[in-house]
Protein backbone atom coordinates (compact mmCIF):
# COMPACT_ATOMS: atom_id res chain seq x y z
CA UNK A 1 0.00 0.00 0.00
CA UNK A 2 2.78 2.37 0.92
CA UNK A 3 4.62 1.44 -2.27
CA UNK A 4 1.54 2.31 -4.33
CA UNK A 5 1.24 5.67 -2.55
CA UNK A 6 4.89 6.49 -3.24
CA UNK A 7 4.47 5.67 -6.90
CA UNK A 8 1.38 7.86 -7.12
CA UNK A 9 3.22 10.71 -5.42
CA UNK A 10 6.15 10.44 -7.83
CA UNK A 11 3.80 10.33 -10.77
CA UNK A 12 2.00 13.44 -9.52
CA UNK A 13 5.32 15.24 -9.07
CA UNK A 14 6.44 14.41 -12.60
CA UNK A 15 3.13 15.60 -14.02
CA UNK A 16 3.46 18.88 -12.06
CA UNK A 17 7.01 19.44 -13.34
CA UNK A 18 6.02 18.76 -16.93
CA UNK A 19 3.01 21.05 -16.63
CA UNK A 20 5.13 23.87 -15.21
CA UNK A 21 7.69 23.35 -17.93
CA UNK A 22 5.00 23.49 -20.58
CA UNK A 23 3.56 26.67 -19.08
CA UNK A 24 7.00 28.27 -18.94
CA UNK A 25 7.67 27.26 -22.53
CA UNK A 26 4.39 28.70 -23.72
CA UNK A 27 5.01 31.90 -21.73
CA UNK A 28 8.56 32.11 -23.02
CA UNK A 29 7.48 31.88 -26.61
CA UNK A 30 4.50 34.11 -26.29
CA UNK A 31 6.32 37.05 -24.59
CA UNK A 32 8.51 37.88 -27.59
CA UNK A 33 7.51 38.58 -31.20
CA UNK A 34 8.98 39.81 -34.45
CA UNK A 35 8.04 43.34 -35.55
CA UNK A 36 8.50 44.04 -39.23
CA UNK A 37 9.13 47.37 -40.95
CA UNK A 38 9.40 48.45 -44.56
CA UNK A 39 12.37 50.32 -46.03
CA UNK A 40 12.72 53.82 -44.47
CA UNK A 41 10.01 53.01 -41.93
CA UNK A 42 10.68 54.16 -38.36
CA UNK A 43 10.34 51.93 -35.31
CA UNK A 44 9.86 53.92 -32.11
CA UNK A 45 11.02 52.52 -28.78
CA UNK A 46 9.24 53.28 -25.53
CA UNK A 47 12.53 53.36 -23.61
CA UNK A 48 14.05 56.83 -23.47
CA UNK A 49 17.57 55.45 -23.58
CA UNK A 50 17.01 53.58 -26.85
CA UNK A 51 16.59 55.85 -29.89
CA UNK A 52 14.20 55.19 -32.74
CA UNK A 53 15.29 52.78 -35.43
CA UNK A 54 14.89 53.38 -39.16
CA UNK A 55 14.84 50.40 -41.49
CA UNK A 56 17.77 50.82 -43.86
CA UNK A 57 17.26 47.67 -45.94
CA UNK A 58 15.30 47.81 -49.21
CA UNK A 59 14.09 44.27 -48.39
CA UNK A 60 12.60 45.39 -45.07
CA UNK A 61 13.69 44.76 -41.48
CA UNK A 62 12.64 42.58 -38.56
CA UNK A 63 13.15 43.49 -34.92
CA UNK A 64 12.91 41.42 -31.75
CA UNK A 65 10.24 42.96 -29.49
CA UNK A 66 8.51 42.07 -26.23
CA UNK A 67 5.71 44.64 -25.94
CA UNK A 68 3.81 47.18 -28.02
CA UNK A 69 2.13 50.31 -26.61
CA UNK A 70 -0.71 51.20 -28.95
CA UNK A 71 -1.35 54.56 -27.25
CA UNK A 72 2.14 55.94 -27.87
CA UNK A 73 2.87 53.71 -30.89
CA UNK A 74 6.11 52.41 -29.46
CA UNK A 75 7.80 49.09 -28.71
CA UNK A 76 9.80 47.55 -25.90
CA UNK A 77 12.72 45.61 -27.33
CA UNK A 78 12.84 41.88 -26.71
CA UNK A 79 15.52 39.38 -25.75
CA UNK A 80 17.23 37.77 -28.73
CA UNK A 81 17.58 34.25 -27.25
CA UNK A 82 13.83 34.20 -26.76
CA UNK A 83 13.09 35.52 -30.25
CA UNK A 84 15.39 32.89 -31.72
CA UNK A 85 13.14 30.19 -30.28
CA UNK A 86 10.10 31.34 -32.24
CA UNK A 87 9.54 31.32 -36.01
CA UNK A 88 10.94 34.43 -37.72
CA UNK A 89 7.59 35.57 -39.01
CA UNK A 90 6.12 39.04 -38.92
CA UNK A 91 3.68 39.51 -36.05
CA UNK A 92 0.47 41.43 -36.46
CA UNK A 93 1.20 43.18 -33.16
CA UNK A 94 1.76 46.90 -33.72
CA UNK A 95 1.52 46.79 -37.47
CA UNK A 96 4.98 48.19 -38.14
CA UNK A 97 5.36 51.32 -36.02
CA UNK A 98 6.07 54.86 -37.21
CA UNK A 99 5.88 56.46 -40.62
CA UNK A 100 8.38 56.71 -43.45
CA UNK A 101 11.64 58.52 -42.58
CA UNK A 102 11.79 61.38 -45.07
CA UNK A 103 13.21 63.95 -42.67
CA UNK A 104 16.93 64.82 -42.53
CA UNK A 105 18.71 64.18 -39.27
CA UNK A 106 19.06 67.03 -36.80
CA UNK A 107 22.79 67.75 -36.61
CA UNK A 108 24.05 69.97 -33.79
CA UNK A 109 27.60 71.34 -33.71
CA UNK A 110 28.35 72.11 -30.07
CA UNK A 111 32.02 72.90 -30.71
CA UNK A 112 33.70 74.66 -32.45
CA UNK A 113 31.26 77.52 -32.02
CA UNK A 114 30.39 80.00 -34.74
CA UNK A 115 32.95 82.86 -34.84
CA UNK A 116 34.85 81.23 -31.98
CA UNK A 117 38.51 82.09 -31.39
CA UNK A 118 40.89 79.34 -30.24
CA UNK A 119 44.51 79.57 -29.06
CA UNK A 120 45.41 76.01 -30.03
CA UNK A 121 45.32 74.19 -33.36
CA UNK A 122 43.91 71.18 -31.50
CA UNK A 123 40.18 71.88 -31.13
CA UNK A 124 37.46 69.76 -29.55
CA UNK A 125 35.01 68.49 -32.16
CA UNK A 126 31.71 68.03 -30.30
CA UNK A 127 28.79 66.94 -32.50
CA UNK A 128 25.43 65.31 -31.82
CA UNK A 129 22.71 63.96 -34.12
CA UNK A 130 19.22 62.73 -33.31
CA UNK A 131 19.45 59.53 -35.35
CA UNK A 132 22.10 57.10 -36.47
CA UNK A 133 24.14 58.79 -39.18
CA UNK A 134 27.46 59.02 -40.99
CA UNK A 135 29.15 62.37 -40.29
CA UNK A 136 31.78 64.10 -42.44
CA UNK A 137 33.11 67.64 -42.80
CA UNK A 138 34.41 69.68 -45.72
CA UNK A 139 37.09 72.38 -45.39
CA UNK A 140 35.58 75.18 -47.48
CA UNK A 141 38.90 77.04 -47.72
CA UNK A 142 41.57 74.37 -48.15
CA UNK A 143 39.62 71.12 -48.53
CA UNK A 144 39.68 70.94 -52.35
CA UNK A 145 36.24 69.36 -52.32
CA UNK A 146 37.27 66.36 -50.21
CA UNK A 147 35.01 65.26 -47.33
CA UNK A 148 36.81 64.18 -44.16
CA UNK A 149 35.12 61.37 -42.20
CA UNK A 150 34.20 62.04 -38.57
CA UNK A 151 32.24 58.92 -37.55
CA UNK A 152 30.01 56.22 -39.07
CA UNK A 153 26.70 54.86 -37.78
CA UNK A 154 26.97 57.19 -34.81
CA UNK A 155 24.82 59.49 -32.72
CA UNK A 156 27.59 61.94 -31.95
CA UNK A 157 31.30 62.61 -31.72
CA UNK A 158 33.43 64.21 -29.01
CA UNK A 159 37.16 64.15 -29.70
CA UNK A 160 39.89 66.61 -30.64
CA UNK A 161 40.98 67.32 -34.19
CA UNK A 162 43.77 69.51 -35.60
CA UNK A 163 42.88 72.44 -37.84
CA UNK A 164 44.79 75.13 -39.73
CA UNK A 165 46.08 78.37 -38.26
CA UNK A 166 43.89 81.36 -39.04
CA UNK A 167 40.34 81.32 -40.40
CA UNK A 168 38.60 77.95 -40.73
CA UNK A 169 35.30 77.47 -42.54
CA UNK A 170 33.85 73.96 -42.22
CA UNK A 171 30.69 72.35 -43.60
CA UNK A 172 29.47 69.37 -41.56
CA UNK A 173 27.29 66.73 -43.20
CA UNK A 174 25.16 64.05 -41.50
CA UNK A 175 23.59 61.26 -43.61
CA UNK A 176 21.10 58.95 -41.92
CA UNK A 177 20.64 55.26 -42.72
CA UNK A 178 18.18 55.93 -45.55
CA UNK A 179 20.16 58.77 -47.15
CA UNK A 180 18.52 61.88 -45.72
CA UNK A 181 21.16 64.63 -45.45
CA UNK A 182 21.68 67.58 -43.11
CA UNK A 183 24.35 70.30 -43.38
CA UNK A 184 25.72 72.76 -40.81
CA UNK A 185 28.36 75.43 -41.60
CA UNK A 186 30.69 76.76 -38.90
CA UNK A 187 33.43 79.42 -39.09
CA UNK A 188 36.06 79.87 -36.40
CA UNK A 189 39.53 81.34 -35.97
CA UNK A 190 42.75 79.80 -34.62
CA UNK A 191 45.67 81.88 -33.33
CA UNK A 192 48.09 79.57 -31.54
CA UNK A 193 51.25 81.67 -31.91
CA UNK A 194 52.16 83.75 -28.88
CA UNK A 195 52.85 87.43 -29.60
CA UNK A 196 56.44 88.64 -29.19
CA UNK A 197 57.67 91.91 -27.76
CA UNK A 198 60.95 92.54 -29.57
CA UNK A 199 62.16 95.79 -28.03
CA UNK A 200 61.26 98.36 -25.39
CA UNK A 201 63.02 101.71 -25.13
CA UNK A 202 64.45 103.38 -23.18
CA UNK A 203 66.17 100.36 -21.74
CA UNK A 204 68.02 102.24 -18.99
CA UNK A 205 68.94 105.71 -17.85
CA UNK A 206 66.33 108.45 -18.04
CA UNK A 207 62.86 108.99 -19.44
CA UNK A 208 60.62 111.99 -19.89
CA UNK A 209 57.61 109.80 -20.67
CA UNK A 210 58.48 108.92 -24.28
CA UNK A 211 58.49 105.17 -24.97
CA UNK A 212 59.18 102.99 -28.00
CA UNK A 213 57.84 99.44 -28.26
CA UNK A 214 58.48 97.03 -31.10
CA UNK A 215 56.50 93.79 -31.38
CA UNK A 216 55.45 91.09 -33.84
CA UNK A 217 51.91 89.68 -33.91
CA UNK A 218 49.38 89.19 -36.71
CA UNK A 219 46.30 89.76 -34.56
CA UNK A 220 47.11 92.17 -31.70
CA UNK A 221 44.20 93.33 -29.55
CA UNK A 222 45.83 95.20 -26.67
CA UNK A 223 49.18 96.70 -25.76
CA UNK A 224 49.76 98.41 -22.45
CA UNK A 225 52.64 99.66 -20.32
CA UNK A 226 52.78 99.06 -16.59
CA UNK A 227 54.91 101.66 -14.80
CA UNK A 228 55.59 103.18 -11.39
CA UNK A 229 57.04 102.33 -8.00
CA UNK A 230 55.77 101.58 -4.53
CA UNK A 231 55.21 105.29 -3.92
CA UNK A 232 53.02 106.76 -5.39
CA UNK A 233 52.24 103.31 -6.88
CA UNK A 234 51.92 101.50 -10.21
CA UNK A 235 49.72 102.49 -13.13
CA UNK A 236 48.87 101.09 -16.54
CA UNK A 237 48.79 103.01 -19.80
CA UNK A 238 46.93 101.52 -22.77
CA UNK A 239 48.64 102.12 -26.10
CA UNK A 240 46.32 102.86 -29.03
CA UNK A 241 47.61 100.37 -31.59
CA UNK A 242 45.65 101.99 -34.43
CA UNK A 243 47.00 105.52 -33.93
CA UNK A 244 50.29 105.07 -32.03
CA UNK A 245 51.70 102.04 -33.87
CA UNK A 246 52.82 101.53 -37.45
CA UNK A 247 52.97 98.11 -39.15
CA UNK A 248 55.89 97.37 -41.44
CA UNK A 249 54.24 94.95 -43.88
CA UNK A 250 57.63 93.79 -45.15
CA UNK A 251 58.65 92.20 -41.84
CA UNK A 252 55.36 92.04 -39.95
CA UNK A 253 56.68 94.20 -37.10
CA UNK A 254 54.81 96.97 -35.30
CA UNK A 255 56.66 100.12 -34.20
CA UNK A 256 54.89 102.06 -31.46
CA UNK A 257 55.75 105.55 -30.18
CA UNK A 258 53.82 106.79 -27.19
CA UNK A 259 54.06 109.34 -24.40
CA UNK A 260 52.97 108.93 -20.78
CA UNK A 261 52.58 111.77 -18.30
CA UNK A 262 55.16 110.90 -15.61
CA UNK A 263 55.14 114.24 -13.83
CA UNK A 264 54.05 112.53 -10.59
CA UNK A 265 57.31 110.56 -10.64
CA UNK A 266 59.66 113.43 -11.60
CA UNK A 267 63.07 112.92 -10.01
CA UNK A 268 62.29 109.35 -8.93
CA UNK A 269 63.06 105.91 -10.30
CA UNK A 270 60.34 103.76 -11.84
CA UNK A 271 59.97 100.23 -13.13
CA UNK A 272 58.18 99.63 -16.42
CA UNK A 273 57.33 96.74 -18.71
CA UNK A 274 55.03 96.12 -21.69
CA UNK A 275 52.10 93.68 -21.94
CA UNK A 276 50.80 92.40 -25.29
CA UNK A 277 47.70 90.26 -25.93
CA UNK A 278 46.34 88.85 -29.21
CA UNK A 279 42.83 88.02 -30.38
CA UNK A 280 42.99 84.48 -28.92
CA UNK A 281 44.03 85.88 -25.52
CA UNK A 282 47.61 84.66 -25.95
CA UNK A 283 49.97 86.87 -23.96
CA UNK A 284 53.55 87.75 -24.82
CA UNK A 285 56.27 86.67 -22.46
CA UNK A 286 57.17 89.93 -20.69
CA UNK A 287 60.62 91.32 -21.25
CA UNK A 288 62.73 92.28 -18.28
CA UNK A 289 61.52 95.10 -16.07
CA UNK A 290 63.45 98.26 -16.90
CA UNK A 291 64.54 100.73 -14.22
CA UNK A 292 64.53 104.38 -15.28
CA UNK A 293 64.96 107.78 -13.68
CA UNK A 294 62.13 110.15 -14.52
CA UNK A 295 63.02 113.66 -15.65
CA UNK A 296 60.12 115.72 -16.93
CA UNK A 297 61.72 119.13 -16.24
CA UNK A 298 62.90 121.12 -19.25
CA UNK A 299 66.45 122.49 -19.37
CA UNK A 300 66.73 126.24 -18.72
CA UNK A 301 68.80 128.57 -20.93
CA UNK A 302 69.60 131.40 -18.56
CA UNK A 303 71.41 133.39 -21.24
CA UNK A 304 72.63 132.89 -24.79
CA UNK A 305 74.96 135.44 -26.35
CA UNK A 306 77.03 135.48 -29.50
CA UNK A 307 79.98 137.58 -30.61
CA UNK A 308 81.12 138.08 -34.21
CA UNK A 309 84.75 138.38 -35.25
CA UNK A 310 84.94 138.62 -39.03
CA UNK A 311 83.72 135.19 -40.23
CA UNK A 312 83.80 133.62 -36.77
CA UNK A 313 80.90 133.59 -34.34
CA UNK A 314 81.31 132.52 -30.70
CA UNK A 315 78.22 131.20 -28.93
CA UNK A 316 78.09 131.19 -25.14
CA UNK A 317 75.15 129.69 -23.24
CA UNK A 318 74.51 129.68 -19.49
CA UNK A 319 72.41 126.56 -18.80
CA UNK A 320 70.71 125.01 -15.77
CA UNK A 321 70.22 121.24 -16.20
CA UNK A 322 71.22 118.42 -13.84
CA UNK A 323 71.07 115.73 -16.53
CA UNK A 324 72.67 117.61 -19.41
CA UNK A 325 73.13 115.56 -22.58
CA UNK A 326 74.23 118.03 -25.28
CA UNK A 327 73.78 121.41 -26.96
CA UNK A 328 73.38 121.32 -30.74
CA UNK A 329 73.10 123.76 -33.63
CA UNK A 330 71.53 123.69 -37.09
CA UNK A 331 71.18 126.21 -39.91
CA UNK A 332 70.89 126.49 -43.67
CA UNK A 333 74.00 127.79 -45.40
CA UNK A 334 74.17 130.16 -48.35
CA UNK A 335 74.02 127.21 -50.76
CA UNK A 336 70.75 125.97 -49.23
CA UNK A 337 72.32 122.99 -47.47
CA UNK A 338 71.51 122.05 -43.89
CA UNK A 339 74.41 122.32 -41.50
CA UNK A 340 74.16 120.80 -38.05
CA UNK A 341 76.39 119.56 -35.26
CA UNK A 342 77.11 119.38 -31.56
CA UNK A 343 78.41 122.36 -29.62
CA UNK A 344 78.92 120.70 -26.22
CA UNK A 345 78.43 117.28 -24.60
CA UNK A 346 79.19 118.59 -21.11
CA UNK A 347 78.99 121.85 -19.21
CA UNK A 348 81.77 123.67 -17.43
CA UNK A 349 80.28 125.53 -14.47
CA UNK A 350 76.98 125.55 -16.35
CA UNK A 351 78.52 127.12 -19.45
CA UNK A 352 78.68 125.82 -23.04
CA UNK A 353 80.88 127.81 -25.43
CA UNK A 354 81.53 127.09 -29.12
CA UNK A 355 83.17 129.00 -32.02
CA UNK A 356 81.92 128.43 -35.59
CA UNK A 357 82.88 129.94 -38.95
CA UNK A 358 80.39 131.25 -41.50
CA UNK A 359 80.51 132.59 -45.03
CA UNK A 360 79.18 136.00 -45.97
CA UNK A 361 75.42 136.21 -45.64
CA UNK A 362 72.47 136.13 -43.28
CA UNK A 363 72.03 133.19 -40.89
CA UNK A 364 69.36 131.94 -38.49
CA UNK A 365 70.99 129.39 -36.20
CA UNK A 366 68.75 127.12 -34.12
CA UNK A 367 70.27 126.22 -30.75
CA UNK A 368 68.88 123.19 -28.85
CA UNK A 369 69.71 122.13 -25.30
CA UNK A 370 68.81 118.47 -24.64
CA UNK A 371 68.92 116.49 -21.40
CA UNK A 372 69.41 112.74 -20.94
CA UNK A 373 65.67 112.14 -20.72
CA UNK A 374 65.09 113.73 -24.12
CA UNK A 375 63.67 117.02 -22.88
CA UNK A 376 64.82 119.93 -24.99
CA UNK A 377 64.55 123.70 -25.20
CA UNK A 378 65.75 125.94 -27.99
CA UNK A 379 66.42 129.45 -29.20
CA UNK A 380 67.23 130.99 -32.57
CA UNK A 381 70.21 133.30 -33.00
CA UNK A 382 70.14 135.54 -36.10
CA UNK A 383 73.08 137.55 -37.50
CA UNK A 384 74.82 138.73 -40.68
CA UNK A 385 78.39 138.09 -41.79
CA UNK A 386 79.77 140.86 -44.00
Amino acid sequence: MSIEKNMNAKAFLMIAVLTASLVLTLSFAGAEFWACADYKQVINYCNNYKPSKTCDSPNGCTYCMSKYNETTNCYVHGVWPKCNQIPQECSDIGGGGGGIDAEPPVLTVNNPVEDGIYNSRVVLLDLSVNEESDIHYLDLINGRGRWTPVCSNCFGYERTRSFREGLNELRFRAVDVVGNIAYVDVSFFIDSDKPRILKTEPGRGFTNGDFLIQFKEENPTSLDITFGDTNPGFNTYEVDIDSECQLDENNGKYYCDTHIDLSAYDGNEILYWANLTDTADNKANPRRQNVLTVDTTLPVINSLIHTINKKYVTFRADITEENFEEMTYSYTDTNGRLREGRMCSRLKDGICEKKLSFKTGHFDVSIQVIDEAGNSVGQVVSFDIV
